[in-house]
């Protein structure tokens, strides 16, 4: 249930403890919205999946593959958007380790400062 595992990231990511909270902030939504979503009888809307995203710093392109899985007819569509997830979130891992070994590299060759650092 991805849409309802959005829902617990921006409320996380808000540091709300209520599901009302999250009417506050999130697009086209009431309580009953919310709690069809939850109970995984209704799925986030695009508007909404990209405005957690943005909110919660999550990698769009991959948010919407995911929903779009979700919401997939067909098996074979789901298993088409399932590995198009994969190969999104295997870049995106890829291009962190890339940034973590370039800037990495210079802080070792770089010298300390006053602090030691």
């Amino acid at each position: 249930m991805f849409s309802a595992d959005m829902l617990a990231e921006l409320k996380k990511a808000k540091g709300y403890s209520k599901d009302a909270e999250i009417l506050e902030v999130l697009p086209k939504s009431t309580r009953s919205i919310v709690s069809e979503i939850k109970s995984g009888k209704r799925h986030l809307t695009e508007e909404q999946a990209l405005f957690i995203a943005h909110e919660c710093g999550l990698n769009v392109q991959w948010v919407l593959v995911q929903l779009a899985e979700e919401t997939a007819k067909t098996e074979e569509a789901k298993t088409v958007w399932h590995d198009l997830a994969k190969k999104i979130r295997r870049s995106a891992t890829a291009a962190l380790l890339a940034v973590i070994v370039i800037f990495g590299g210079l802080n070792q060759n770089s010298e300390p400062s006053a602090l030691g650092v």
